[in-house]
């Protein structure tokens, strides 16, 4: 009898639990993991101990800093080196670690170093993290090369950082601590700092070449994507490199370079940024933002007393953003050139645009618009909402609310303010295009969607609609 009534538990169990995961789609996974490891943050950043005063800093701003940090953003309400202890700064870097990496990602590494077979859940979940279709068999020596490559990365940064730091004049444990900090969060396209107990990031170290050129490098490297990555240590040579990476490239070497100079010009000239530097730092300083503002998050001069075309241009490479499955945000390289290349193909009235003899699909590009769509419809409602809480409040002109809610949705980090200053409402709003942002608008509101396609029988005439 026992027995039985066991088995019929054990029955009943199972088939809960099937229910249960009948309905966790790989995109609601993700952003469960996500939630999950953001709710685990703020209860630690609430600890008394994980601040300088030993008062904790309330619900709402740790919930605020384990989002920005666990969404690899960059955006603070208090400055972290003055708030927050070494405890509260080792929790926001390992949020910040694993956030960049993906979850999935880590989790995989461990699987594959424990000697454990990926379940299909994770491999399927790998896949959709890093924006890729990868083959199931190669995604455990993936996960590893990924894991091994960004460490690397991370463990060169912070040699040259920490040589950086003591050039400045700052002790060894200090630059060492410091390094270890900038060089994960430079990687990760996360813009908190540990140098600043004033908020003002970079400033102080805008003529130390060597820590804003690594910071630059290793933010560059981080913003490839994996993928990327991987296929370059594989291939080394250009000819021979898939159509994604030489595209991932080319773009953005371009909106680098082509940001650069254009925040020269813009900047050259304003005492209040960089018009009192000499040439080659103004040049430094100029391809410093430029790579930053690509979802990096770390200033090296008050980007509030920015020229508006200076403004305006960070607002448009925030927006962009850097390449699919890498550490940062916006709608990606990719999407602008697949949006950009069947304009051309429209205007030479051709069904595809063809690049290296291969024909960007409407399935691609469908993507890419509702990629595009989603972002603008996100930043539209969430900047409507903010304007409505904060009342016309002085600090909260049009300007600054658009700045801030790019920066928080591509997950960059840059300000014109202080995020302090808004009202709660607005904080929420923030977090949540943070959490959008890194998750991906379009990951996220495909998880609400009926995950059966369904395949109709009947064709329709195309309807003949002006444009």
């Amino acid at each position: 009898m026992r027995e039985n009534v066991r088995l019929g538990e054990s029955i009943l169990t199972r088939s809960k639990k099937n229910k249960i995961f009948k309905h966790l789609t790989i995109a609601r996974l993700l952003l469960l993991a996500f939630f999950i490891l953001i709710l685990i943050g703020t209860l630690l950043l609430m600890l008394p101990f994980a601040t300088q005063s030993g008062q904790s800093v309330g619900f709402m701003d740790a919930l605020f800093t384990a989002t920005s940090a666990t969404c690899v953003v960059g955006l603070t309400v208090t400055p972290t080196a003055a708030t927050f202890s070494v405890f509260g700064q080792i929790v926001i870097l390992l949020l910040i670690q694993i956030g960049g990496l993906g979850f999935m990602t880590i989790t995989s590494f461990f699987y594959s170093m424990l000697g454990k077979k990926l379940t299909l859940r994770i491999r399927l979940s790998m896949s959709e993290e890093m924006s890729q279709a990868t083959g199931a068999a190669r995604l455990k020596s993936l996960a590893i090369k990924i894991v091994i490559l960004a460490v690397g990365m991370e463990i060169i940064g912070v040699i040259f950082l920490t040589i950086g730091f003591c050039i400045s004049g700052y002790s060894f444990g200090k630059s060492l601590w410091w390094g270890l900090f900038h060089s994960i969060a430079a990687f990760c396209n996360s813009g908190f700092d540990v140098v600043s107990l004033t908020g003002s990031s970079l400033i102080d170290f805008n003529g130390n070449y060597l820590i804003l050129m690594t910071l630059a490098i290793l933010t560059g490297v981080g913003g490839l994507g994996f993928i990327v990555l991987v296929d370059i240590s594989e291939k080394k040579r250009f000819s021979k490199l898939s159509l994604h990476t030489k595209i991932v490239i080319l773009m953005s070497l371009l909106l680098i370079f082509g940001g650069a100079f254009l925040f020269w010009i813009g900047e050259r000239k304003n005492p209040d940024t960089i018009g009192n530097m000499p040439l080659f730092t103004q040049w430094v300083n100029c391809y410093f933002h430029s790579v930053s503002c690509r979802t990096a998050g770390f200033a090296s001069f008050d980007t509030s007393k920015m020229t508006d075309l200076s403004t305006t241009l960070t607002m448009l490479l925030m927006f962009i953003g850097v390449a699919p499955g890498s550490t940062g945000g916006g709608i990606k390289v990719t999407t602008l050139y697949i949006l950009f290349a069947h304009v051309i193909a429209t205007l030479q009235q051709k069904k595809y645009f063809v690049v290296d003899k291969r024909a960007i699909g409407s399935n691609t590009l469908a993507k890419a618009i509702s990629t595009l769509l989603l972002a603008i419809s996100v930043l539209t409602i969430s900047t409507i909402i903010i304007l409505i809480a904060e009342n016309n409040r002085p600090q909260t002109d049009l300007t600054f609310v658009i700045f801030e809610e790019i920066s928080a949705y591509s997950t960059c980090g840059l300000s014109l303010g202080s995020s302090a200053d808004l009202s709660t409402i607005s904080k929420l709003i923030i977090i949540i295009d943070m959490y959008l942002g890194r998750i991906g608008a379009f990951t996220f509101f495909m998880s609400f969607a009926n995950s059966r396609k369904q395949i109709s029988k009947i064709k329709y005439s195309e309807a003949s609609i002006n444009v």
